[in-house]
């Protein structure tokens, strides 16, 4: 299974060089991202709106966030994991590195009268000296780091989680990769 993993790991020459600030930081490109974040019928840039519902109820259930419980969200995006979270009570610091969706997520928090925290920055930069009951990266964002970037956020992780926190990744698993079609 190692083995797997670490082919899987191994990035092909054209994309063995992190560029997701590139992308996120071209206005065009970040503004096209917005847009299919922000519609809740797809699932591209993030999931259909009902499945944010339903994971939301899920997250709240299984990792007891209630009024207090302090979130951070890795790849927050226009805040709709955190927006949902918040409503709950929770105590929620999203970190993004597109300042489009910042700004939406910003202005959405005001219009609905939360407080959350968010960051325009890279989040492999994040430092803070806040502890965590949960800290969750949602749509694979995961997924898109080499293998030194993903120790990078485990210990970042382990920094600033409480101990008693927890942490929620959602990735591709090797069955996923099984299911796909060979083009």
């Amino acid at each position: 299974m190692f083995h797997k993993l670490k082919k899987i790991n191994h990035r092909p020459a054209p994309f063995e060089f992190y560029t997701a600030a590139d992308l996120w930081a071209d206005e065009h490109r970040s503004k096209q991202m917005l847009t299919y974040h922000l519609n809740a019928d797809i699932d591209v840039s993030s999931r259909r709106g009902e499945f944010i519902d339903r994971s939301v109820t899920w997250i709240s259930s299984q990792f007891g966030v209630k009024p207090g419980t302090r979130v951070a969200d890795f790849g927050c995006g226009p805040g709709l994991y955190a927006t949902r979270l918040a409503k709950l009570g929770a105590n929620v610091t999203g970190i993004d590195f597109s300042k489009n969706s910042i700004e939406y997520a910003r202005k959405v928090a005001a219009g609905e009268g939360l407080s959350i925290q968010y960051n325009h920055q890279n989040y492999l930069e994040f430092e803070t000296e806040e502890r965590f009951d949960l800290i969750q990266m949602i749509m694979c964002d995961f997924c898109a780091l080499s293998p030194t970037q993903r120790q990078q956020m485990l210990e970042k992780f382990h920094r600033i989680l409480q101990p008693t926190g927890a942490i929620l990744l959602d990735v591709y698993s090797l069955s996923a990769f099984e299911q796909r079609e060979v083009l």
